[in-house]
């Protein structure tokens, strides 16, 4: 739990360290020269570099977990180590791409710009502890166990997580922490207080129990973990964490770890902003073409599962007339096998005529690139799914939502529509269980040959 929580933290902290370095270069190198294709590799230098120093080092952790003067001292270190580096390399090279003095000013402009971020995430985080707006979770058992994890969560600010009371079938625990109500009262009480997250510390013989409520709550969009015992290995492979003292399994975590978590973030980030610079113009034009065609706005926005059940808006170009919503019952057809609803049906009246290019050539989905850029989503992953579907996930179904959506994946480059999502999962599981870096890279090399011949798409 804690790792997971640090992680995101540090991958956002780490990005954000790349990005400004390469900025600072680019003000510090372009203003005078200017930026020309035969400087790529000075840039590709400095962001490996980097990268490497900063992971090894992590001075991002520091920025968490130590005083403030351990944190910089920290980022004052992993900036001298990565630019003695980058010395070295431009010596290696016989590198004249950059001057002395222009070298000395880059890495005194990035060790400021970069204490600045630092100093804004750490007071970022203690500012929405202040402000309330924390991780709410509620333990349900053991009232002793709920004021530990509470003192201990409040002696880590960075975490972003409080304890808002703790639900029991026994009462009058002498404990400060709040009795919310009973164990079968759980899905209310996680609907009426917000809850963001659920520990169970019941004892072994209610192991059963920990199941029957953890399935009740498969369709919330909460995180779940347990204090473990010998809990059924259905929930296995996921990590082990301590607070204060106290174990915790959690039976919802994601399918990353939190190395492949923050590659997964750097990649997304550092493609995406290429592609955004690339593709505006055509952006801008799709736009201009769907405001001459029909009346309505060009982006279109839909409410759809994320994460864990995370509802976000996901952004589109609208490939369809204003009053599609209201129309959707024309189109509105079950699987006859399986009973399932098809959402996406070939000659659909309410799509219009850019509106049938832009999909049959993936267009319509271009302004998703900024829900990639704020985290809803990742380039390569399940598909984000609308809420009256996943309303009829079988629960299994819901382990699809244990990795970040994606704007491609495995079911698009084997079937697209031709396959309707929610029919099969399997597609979306088999990535999940075979994740790897590697294989976000084949699916966008495939995604671009599926594309290109349009197969699946209307």
């Amino acid at each position: 739990m804690l790792e997971r929580l640090r992680a995101r933290l540090i991958g956002s902290v780490l990005a954000w360290d790349l990005i400004a370095t390469l900025l600072c270069l680019v003000l510090v190198v372009g203003a005078d020269s200017g930026i020309s294709i035969h400087q790529w590799p000075l840039y590709a230098g400095v962001a490996i570099i980097w990268t490497l120093v900063f992971i090894i080092l992590a001075p991002q952790r520091a920025i968490f977990t130590r005083t403030l003067l351990e944190a910089f001292t920290r980022l004052f270190l992993a900036v001298l180590l990565a630019a003695t580096s980058f010395a070295g390399m431009l010596y290696l090279i016989n590198g004249n791409v950059i001057d002395r003095d222009h070298f000395l000013r880059f890495v005194a402009i990035d060790l400021v710009v970069l204490g600045i971020i630092h100093l804004g995430f750490r007071t970022f985080t203690r500012w929405r502890q202040t402000r309330g707006g924390m991780r709410r979770v509620l333990v349900a058992g053991d009232a002793n166990a709920a004021a530990r994890l509470s003192d201990e969560f409040g002696r880590r600010p960075w975490t972003g997580v409080a304890i808002v009371g703790y639900a029991s079938d026994e009462r009058d625990a002498p404990v400060t922490v709040p009795r919310l109500g009973n164990l079968s009262e759980l899905l209310a009480l996680v609907r009426q207080y917000h809850i963001d997250e659920v520990i169970f510390a019941l004892p072994p013989a209610q192991h059963d129990r920990v199941v029957e409520l953890s399935l009740q709550l498969l369709g919330e969009p909460v995180m779940l973990h347990t204090v473990p015992t010998a809990l059924d290995l259905a929930f296995a492979r996921t990590p082990v964490d301590s607070v204060g003292g106290i174990p915790l399994v959690s039976l919802r975590e994601s399918a990353l770890t939190p190395t492949q978590r923050v590659v997964k973030r750097l990649f997304d980030i550092t493609v995406i902003l290429t592609l955004i610079v690339l593709l505006s113009p055509i952006m801008l034009l799709i736009a201009l073409l769907i405001k001459l065609e029909s009346p309505g706005p060009a982006i279109f926005k839909q409410e759809r599962i994320g994460e864990h059940g995370r509802r976000f808006q996901m952004f589109k170009f609208r490939s369809m007339y204003i009053d599609a919503d209201r129309r959707w019952h024309e189109v509105a057809k079950r699987d006859e096998t399986t009973n399932k609803l098809i959402h996406k049906q070939k000659d659909d009246p309410r799509v219009t005529r850019v509106g049938r290019k832009l999909r049959r050539t993936s267009l319509d989905e271009l302004p998703q690139l900024f829900n990639v850029l704020r985290g809803e989503m990742s380039l390569v992953g399940p598909r984000p799914e609308m809420p009256y579907i996943v309303a009829e996930y079988e629960p299994w179904q819901w382990q699809r939502f244990r990795v970040p959506p994606g704007m491609t994946g495995w079911w698009q480059v084997n079937g697209r529509s031709d396959k309707p999502l929610h029919l099969h999962t399997e597609d979306d599981l088999y990535y999940i269980q075979n994740y790897s870096f590697w294989l976000d890279l084949r699916i966008l090399a495939k995604t671009l040959i599926v594309v290109w011949q349009g197969h699946g798409a209307y």
